[in-house]
This record gives C-alpha cells, structure tokens and sequence, in this order.
C-alpha cells in the first residue's frame, strides 16, 4: 500500500481545519507531515516526543582522529564529528570513562584510550555542539561488562572489600563530576557502572552491589542533582532476570531514576519482548526506562581484516531480523525506538517513560587495512588505540586483550563507511520525527526457506514453493510478484543435504529458495530413554540406592526428567531395561551424563552404560565433568538371533557425588553410503562455466540452466548413486551440444530511394538493403525480403511516418525510420494489389478509388505489408531518412538484462 497519497493529504488538512474552527488545540504530530526525501525510507513513529533522546556512544572518536581518521557527511565533506551528529538529528553522547586504561610508562590499553581527561575533553566539544552527555562510568581500566568487572589497578588492595569499594566511587565519582561540571559540560545523565549483571567494580552479591551503587548515586546527586542517574543491565531476553534486577534495586533501597538496558537484536530476543520487561519495570517501581546500546551491520565485509563480531559471533538466523544494509539500520533504530516509545506513561506524570536509545560505537570505523598482518596498522593501533585493545592490554586483562587484541570489532556496524563517509543510515533519529522516503527502486527479494524430511515426496516439497513473493524496495512499499521456479531441479533431490534453486518473478528479479531435506530420525528402540512419561518408568528396574526417575528441570538433558542419582554416602546403583523383538544385526546404545563428586571434581568412570545382547556385554563409561556439561557415552550392540538386548546404567559413587542420565537411545546401525565419483559431472559443470552466453540463444541457454540447476541439487544430496551421476552428466553434456547461436544481434536499413509519394509502395526486393549483424564472428550478412516484414502506412500525405523492419526469425530485432511523405493527385507508377509493380493508375485521393485504365488489377488498391496484419493502401511514395541507428542493439540489452 503507498503512502501519502493527495487525497489523504487533503483529508488530514481538512480533519486540522476543522478542529481549528471548532475551538479545539490541535497539534500535528510528525506522522501526519510530510515526511522528507532521503536515500533509506522510515515511517515516522507516532506520537513521538520532541525530547526523544536520540544518541550515540562515540567514546573511541579521539584515539580515531589522533589515527588520521575524517568524518563526512553524505556530500563527503569533512565536518566536526559533533557537529554532524548534531545535524542528523542526535540530542546525546554517551563516553564511557575507564579509571586509568595506561601501563605504568603510559601505553593506552586501546578501544579510545578513555579516562576522565580524555572523555572530559570529548565531553567539551559535545556541548559546543549543542548536544547533551552521558557519563558512562565503568569503574575499570577496561572494558566492563557482564563478563568482566574487574577492580582497577590502584584498587586493587582492597578488591573484594564492599564498604572500602563503596567509598572509593563516592570519591572518584564525586571528583570526576565536579571537574566536567567546572567545564560547564551540559552533563544530563550519569552511568553507575556499565553492564552491572553479575558484578561491578570486582563486588558481587546483591548487598554489596547495591552499597556501590548507591555510593555512585550519592555523588552524583551531591555534584549534579538535575542529571538522572542510571543502573544499566543487559540480557532482557533472559525471562524474569529485570523484573528480579528492579525488585532487588528497590528491596535495597537504590537511589536511581534511569533502568537501562543494552539490546542487541543478534542475542537480545524480539523488540515486543524489550518493551514487555521494561514496561513491566516502569510500571512496578515508576522508573525511567532506556536502551543504552544497539546497533546493527551494514555490511559483512571486514573494514581492517580483523574479525569483526558480526557475523563471527552471530548465527545466521539471528542475521536476518533486518537487512545488512544502511536501510537495515535504519529499521533497526526505528524498532528499537518504537520499542522504547511503546512504553508509555506509567506514573501518570504526563511523560513517556521510555526515554530513548543509543547506539554504540556509530564511528568506529577502520584506522587501516591488512590485519595484524599490516605492521604499520599494527603500530598505529598500539600508538593511539583506535583498535579495541592493544598489545599492551595484556597486562590488565591477559585472558581476552592479551589474546585477542587488534582492531574495531564493529566497523561494519558503524553508520559512516570505511573511509570516514556518513551513510545514509546516520540521520535516522531525525528521521523517526519527520519520517522520510526514497525512491521506488528494488533491493531483494528475501530467500525462500522450506524445511523437510527425506520421507516426503519430491512432489510434497515442490507444494511448498511459494507462487508469489514480496519483492522488497527502497521507499519500504512492497510489491507483490508471481514466481516461475526451476523446480525440475528437484526431481534430483537424493537423501537429506540442503538444496538451492532459483527462480525469476514476472517483473525479471531473482529469487532463491533453500531446501533443507533432514534425514528421519531412527527408529529409538527403548521405552521411554528421556524419562518424560511417569507411566513408562515401569519399563526401568532400578535397584540400589540414591537413585531414581524424577524431576531435574534446568539439569536434565532433555525435557524436565531424568535418572537423578545423589546419596549422603558410598552408594550404587542400576537402572536396566530389556527390550524384546528386535531385527538381528547391529545397533549403538547411547546416553547422556552429567554431574560431579562432592567438591565438584570431575570423575571419569563412576557411572557405565552396557548392553547385554546374543551372549556378549559391551560397555562404556559415563563421566560426570561438572554441571550440565554432559558427556555422551557411546555402545556398539550385536543383536542375536533371539532378538533381545538388555540395557543397565550402573553407578559406583563416593558419598554426596550426584548427577543424572539422560537421552538413553537404542538405534538400529546404518552404514554411511560411499558416493561414487562425480569428476565428469565436474568436467561437464566446468565446460558450461566457460560458455560465452552473450553468444547463445535465450532458448537453449534456458536448457543448460536447467540441467546445471540439477547438477547443483544433486551434488548438495547424500544419497545419489552413480546412474544419478551419470544421467545429470548426460543432461548438462546434452545441453551444452545443443547451445545455439543467436541468429542476429541487430539490422541496418538503407533505402535506395530518396523520394516517395502518397499511394507508392516499398519494393523489399529492390528499394531496401536489410543486412544482419551476426554475432560470434560471422559478420555482416545482406537479408532477402522473405527473412523481414515491412510495417508502414502511406495512405495520407505524413511529414513524419515510419517504416519498420522486423526480422521474422526474431520479432524483438527491428529498425525503424521516421520519413517525410508528399501527395499527388494522380497515380503513375502504382502497382496493383498483387503487389507485381506493373501499370499504374488515376487515384482518388479521398478515397483511394482509380481506374483500370492503365494498371494490371488497378481499382482499390491496398495490401499486408506487416507480420501483424495491418492494411495499407498501396499507391506512391517518397521517402527521406530522417535518423535512426542504434536502436535495435538497445532493445536487445533491455531484453537481455
């Protein structure tokens, strides 16, 4: 559906002038404007307040610019990177602030170098800019976040102690507020910590945790008490860990007025969800509520050629919530700032709790190519660090820096490119307010996914192609468009593997689909191995102590039950099942274990899963490595001819050892069938590959597609044999054989008469030259008039009429002139309706009747001289050629493309 149309414009004028006359206040809010022109198209988000906070965390900009890094706008001008934040439409800067990130004869540890001095000095030229800060304290040297609060180095000595940590950030935090409040930095909020899940500053426990945050809060309400102060989480898609955060705050009396969380569209869950658990927070305990970090990838490239998160980190599920382009960006900020608007007030201030959004790192692009590769690179990183960690960070942090140091992780998240360059990304918080649309150009059509088991039926997979699909554009409005597949191919489908086809929608676009064909799982012989049914534990003897068939949510392998086994101490077990009428053969047994001794030791052979079948007892053991790291023991089985087999999980373990078995399978066999060679398939694809196409014919390279397309379902398969090699070699070898020529590629017309009257008719014998531009190298060659038509109309006097050649072997090749035609009132030359060119006769001009006195057939005089059937009268014509070369060539790249 389009957007905007004049009459809802109208509509809406006229809904505002009514209420105008009525005496009612009416205040149009940015949905209802005119959204501005732009290069990504976003949909204003109603009911969207002014004070909005749009921000962005650009705390690395120093260490970039002191790297040779320039920021510039779309028109690739340099500007002041404030300063052209300030004109896209962002109101904040977050700066994280790290205690002393240097080593003792001053190496920055990297990712900005950021301590008080620096960050002050960027706090500076953000409210030049006009934009408000946001202190981010970490209370670190480095990086923080729920994996990492370590103490800073001078703390060191008291690491662990709550009263003297919490004292420590009362001064510091105090300090450091006081000297950016001197410098008059338009300081609007304050970070107690960054990331805060588990720990901050090296304390832990919600008691001491909370004494720390109420020390930083303390300073900030002393130095700055208009700045909100703000306690910041993250992993809202963990169900019920915000709710617990604020209960916990609010339990231990935590002065704050700002619940942030990061949301990170690639771990964090759904948007629905981030307004549900913050909703929830600012409804319970009438908080504020904001996202202190997204952002989203505009491309998988590696801007340094240093591993970036995305997608390293990321599965490919996660990767297509938005599209991996600045349009994608956009969407994202949109979500996430709807998101955060939906929440609403919820204290009855009048204000929406949902304060607003940062993006992370918008800046951070690349200081250099090549890697760590690129010694020059390398040194620049260590010099300035403008990369996440230098060598140097080491020291601090030995198990992640002194790893993994290097470059920008997220350059291709950023919303400038590589060279420093804003996309078209950068403005999108302006954009929420105004809305904003691109041109209607196609960008994708989204892939195609079909899931099945290698049970189904070709046919049934076919079933699922979809017969149309939304092809997507720029300005976000999509189009509807019906899909020809190739699915022949997938009469090649052999076993489970993952298959591709293409197909072509009825506008010309490309479109994909990917099969995934999983193979049926075996048919599991025991009863009941997951423990889930209470009424199958029957089928389990268990004898011994300690243990038993019961509940271990969070523990079990699988589902909520499982073989749980614990006792006070020394103990043993067993747990057997024997199962009956079974296919003589082979089987594998397996199970899964988990647990550990006491004092958490791992033990490597207290528990053992065995099967007794035709006379033999095969084994192995279950070890118990720790909490619900599960081990999977693994039995081969040889059932006799009795058909029976016995399973026992049997325990020998020291006192208050526990754990539980989980996932007991007994699985008939199979062997792994060994493909045959495909190098002539290989060769024949290879051959094809070469093929130059420009010198084929649609038709028979439609053919090759399609047996190439076989080819690549095939080979994806894990079950072809090698007649299905062979009949598919055939195919795509046939295909290749039978590539044709194309015919012509264009036409040159040149008449051999200047001049024509009304009435006269073209000769194609005599009066044309046609000749065809053959390609692959056979040249020029001159046209008989039985390979052409001619489509013209000279029945009246015309100063711009055409005449049309069309090759008859291919309509779509045509040449067409623009010619002048004159009148005469008799009749010299004129043929007949037959066409033989013979006598001639006196013409009416009116009406087109003559006399037979001089013409073979004379009379009326008209006749088809077009392949469409188009009648003509026939009587004398002059022709001058006004221009035309060139079109035919241009018709057959629209064609081709």
């Amino acid at each position: 559906m389009r957007r905007n149309t004049a009459l809802t414009r109208i509509m809406a004028s006229s809904v505002a002038a009514i209420m105008l006359c009525a005496g009612g206040m009416f205040t149009a809010n940015a949905a209802e404007e005119e959204p501005v022109k732009a290069a990504v198209s976003v949909k204003a988000i109603q009911g969207l307040s002014d004070d909005f906070i749009g921000g962005m965390d650009v705390s690395s900009m120093l260490s970039l610019e002191e790297s040779g890094v320039t920021f510039k706008n779309a028109n690739d001008e340099v500007e002041d990177l404030f300063t052209l934040l300030k004109e896209s439409g962002v109101n904040y800067v977050r700066l994280r602030v790290w205690n002393d990130p240097f080593t003792a004869d001053g190496q920055g540890y990297g990712g900005g170098n950021v301590n008080a001095d620096r960050a002050l000095t960027m706090a500076k030229r953000a409210t030049a800019a006009g934009l408000k800060v946001l202190v981010d304290f970490h209370y670190s040297d480095f990086w923080a976040d729920p994996s990492k609060q370590q103490v800073p180095k001078a703390w060191k000595s008291f690491e662990g102690d709550v009263d003297k940590t919490a004292d420590t950030i009362y001064d510091y935090t105090k300090q450091t507020l006081t000297t950016f409040k001197q410098a008059g930095v338009d300081v609007g909020m304050v970070q107690v910590g960054n990331e805060t899940t588990a720990k901050i500053a090296g304390i832990s426990g919600w008691d001491g945790m909370s004494k720390v945050f109420s020390a930083g809060s303390k300073a900030i309400r002393e130095v700055l008490p208009e700045a909100k102060v703000v306690i910041h989480f993250t992993n809202p898609e963990k169900a019920g860990t915000y709710a617990t955060y604020a209960k916990q705050l609010s339990n231990h009396n935590v002065d704050y007025d700002v619940f942030a969380s990061s949301y990170y569209p690639f771990w964090h869950g759904t948007t629905e969800n981030l307004t549900s658990v913050l909703k929830n927070v600012a409804s319970t305990y009438k908080k504020d509520v904001m996202v202190a970090e997204t952002s989203w990838a505009y491309t998988l490239d590696d801007g340094d050629d240093d591993s970036n998160t995305v997608p390293s980190k990321v599965t490919a599920n996660n990767l297509k919530k938005y599209d991996i382009s600045p349009q994608g960006q956009a969407d994202e900020i949109r979500a996430v700032a709807e998101a955060v608007n939906n929440i609403g007030d919820n204290d009855g201030d009048g204000k929406n709790d949902g304060l607003g959004v940062f993006y992370w790192e918008p800046a951070w692009v690349p200081v250099g190519t090549g890697g760590k590769d690129n010694a020059e690179l390398v040194d620049t990183w260590n010099k300035y660090g403008g990369g996440w960690a230098t060598e140097a960070a080491g020291e601090y942090d030995p198990n992640d820096a002194g790893l993994y140091w290097g470059g920008s992780g997220v350059d291709n998240q950023a919303l400038f490119d590589f060279d420093g360059k804003a996309l078209a990304s950068l403005p999108t918080f302006k954009y929420i307010h105004t809305g904003a649309v691109t041109d209607h150009v196609f960008t994708k059509i989204d892939p195609v996914e079909i899931t099945a088991t290698d049970s189904d039926s070709i046919d049934a997979i076919k079933a699922q192609l979809p017969s149309e699909v939304a092809a997507h554009y720029q300005d976000g409005v999509d189009e509807t468009e019906t899909v020809t597949w190739q699915s022949a191919a997938l009469d090649w489908i052999r076993g489970a593997g993952t298959y591709t086809i293409t197909g072509t929608t009825n506008a010309g676009h490309d479109v994909t689909a990917t099969i995934t064909v999983t193979a049926t799982p075996a048919k599991d012989y025991v009863t009941d191995g997951n423990f889930e049914n209470a009424e199958n534990d029957k089928n389990w003897t268990i004898t011994g102590t300690g243990a038993s068939i019961t509940e271990d949510s969070g523990n079990a392998a699988d589902g909520k039950r499982a073989l749980k086994f614990w006792a006070s101490d020394a103990y043993s077990f067993s747990a057997t099942q024997t199962i009956t009428g079974l296919e003589p053969g082979e089987y594998v047994l397996t199970a899964m274990s988990q647990g550990a001794a006491a004092d958490n030791a791992a033990i490597a052979d207290g528990v053992t899963l065995s099967a007794t079948a035709g006379g033999k007892t095969t084994s192995d053991a279950l070890e118990l490595n720790g909490w619900v790291k599960f081990d999977t023991a693994t039995v081969p089985v040889t059932v006799g001819a009795d058909g029976t087999a016995t399973i026992t999980i049997t325990g020998n373990l020291p006192a208050d050892a526990w754990g539980n078995v989980d996932k007991v399978s007994l699985v008939k066999k199979t062997e792994t069938p060994v493909k045959p060679s495909t190098e002539n398939l290989d060769k024949a694809v290879a051959e094809a590959g070469k093929i130059n196409r420009d010198e084929c014919t649609n038709e028979s390279l439609a053919k090759l597609d399609q047996a190439l397309a076989a080819a690549d379902v095939l080979l994806a398969g894990s079950a072809y044999t090698e007649q299905d090699v062979n009949d598919v070699t055939k195919l795509v070898s046939d295909a290749i054989a039978g590539l044709a020529p194309k015919e012509v590629s264009s036409l040159t017309v040149t008449p051999s008469k200047t001049t024509y009257q009304v009435g006269d008719v073209i000769d194609a014998d005599h009066d044309l030259k046609v000749v065809g531009n053959y390609s692959a190298g056979m040249g020029n060659v001159t046209l008989s008039a039985d390979q052409f038509t001619l489509d013209y109309d000279f029945s009246a006097p015309a100063d711009a009429a055409k005449v049309t050649v069309t090759l008859k072997s291919n309509p779509n090749v045509t040449e067409t002139y623009t010619v002048a035609v004159t009148s005469r009132a008799e009749g010299g030359s004129g043929n007949g309706s037959d066409g033989a060119g013979n006598g001639g006769a006196t013409i009416n001009p009116d009406t087109g009747e003559g006399d037979k006195t001089n013409g073979a057939n004379g009379g009326k005089i008209t006749g088809v001289l077009s392949n469409t059937g188009s009648a003509v009268t026939a009587v004398g014509l002059a022709v001058v050629v006004l221009g035309v070369a060139g079109g035919v060539s241009l018709a057959l790249r629209r064609k081709r493309s």
